[in-house]
């Protein structure tokens, strides 16, 4: 009864795995993110200008970050809602029941 409820296979389970995925990617993603803005501000000026073409590559690396940060965390939002739901769908099923 119990793995029916909360087994592999069921949508609470999915979106605990979804969570967690997400969150992962948030951190990886965060960390690129950080380590790109930490790099960028402690460069000087004569590696700057050899490296013209290398930093409009990292700002577009930055960019693409930002962007799949943004996502990613829009995804988790909206995963924890579903599994918030779901849990309140389950209680109110088990509290009619009792």
């Amino acid at each position: 009864m119990i793995k029916d409820l909360f087994g592999p296979t069921t949508l609470p389970y999915m979106l605990r795995g979804g969570l967690e995925e997400a969150s992962a990617t948030h951190r990886a993603i965060a960390d690129r993110v950080a380590g790109a803005t930490a790099v960028s501000g402690n460069v000087d000026f004569s590696s700057q200008l050899d490296a013209q073409g290398a930093k409009r590559a990292s700002e577009a690396d930055l960019q693409r970050d930002m962007v799949s940060l943004a996502d990613t965390q829009l995804r988790y939002e909206a995963d924890a809602k579903l599994l918030q739901q779901t849990y309140a769908q389950l209680r109110t099923a088990i509290t009619d029941r009792a």
